[in-house]
């Protein structure tokens, strides 16, 4: 019986070694990897550089009440720089809010009225609070679309032939579509343009007679430079 106890014993090793074997096995065939880590939702965005804007101007005008015929006015195409600063409510919705450094753009005179050169310079630009619907799922590529109320803010007034000019501020419409290219989490560039549609008021004398005028702006605002993303 003792001869056979060294086979019995190479035996039982054997099969415990194989069942070691086979349950390591087991363990790493079933088991699951973790998840990846998911990248932070990067909530806040800020967009900044230069501005463009052009101007779709009209105007109607009238003097002491009475209007003034063919009178019409023309805007120079200004440059500034802005900023927008956002929200991300969820990975497709944001909220924006856009303004810049106010340009001073001369309001030169057009049409019946040509002859009296400029009328006026006013320093002022739009504003934009717009809620946005943000396309996911094409990669570092992410466009946009916005719509939202504008606030033209007019912040002083200078005289040319129209003595004593005051202008109001406007408030209008924007509508808005972009995109961002994102080249990190954080950092990207961007090119953005807004369509504005306001009206502002604006009145002072010509001559001595109480001159006022309705001026559509219309601006179509074309901003690009950096996108930065928290």
């Amino acid at each position: 019986m003792t001869r056979f106890r060294p086979v019995v014993l190479g035996l039982l090793l054997g099969l415990g070694g194989l069942g070691f074997a086979h349950a390591a096995d087991l363990g790493v065939r079933g088991s699951v990897a973790p998840p990846p880590l998911e990248q932070p939702f990067q909530r806040f965005y800020i967009h900044a550089g230069p501005a463009g804007l052009f101007y779709s101007e009209s105007a109607k005008m009238s003097a002491g009440g009475t209007p003034i015929p063919g009178a019409d006015v023309r805007i120079p195409n200004s440059l500034s720089f802005a900023v927008e600063a956002g929200y991300f409510v969820s990975p497709n919705f944001a909220i924006g809010f856009a303004g810049g450094y106010p340009p001073l753009v001369k309001v030169e005179a057009k049409g019946s009225i040509t002859g009296l050169g400029t009328l006026g310079k006013v320093a002022g630009g739009p504003t934009a609070l717009t809620a946005q619907y943000h396309f996911t799922g094409l990669g570092n590529f992410q466009p946009y679309v916005g719509v939202g109320p504008s606030l033209m803010v007019i912040f002083n007034s200078k005289d040319g032939a129209v003595r004593q000019v005051e202008t109001d501020h406007a408030l209008g419409v924007a509508v808005q579509a972009g995109f961002n290219y994102m080249l990190n989490d954080n950092w990207g560039v961007f090119v953005d343009a807004k369509k504005v549609f306001l009206e502002a008021k604006t009145r002072g004398t010509l001559g001595g007679a109480p001159i006022r005028a309705t001026v559509t702006l219309d601006p179509l605002v074309i901003h690009s430079g950096v996108t930065y993303r928290f």
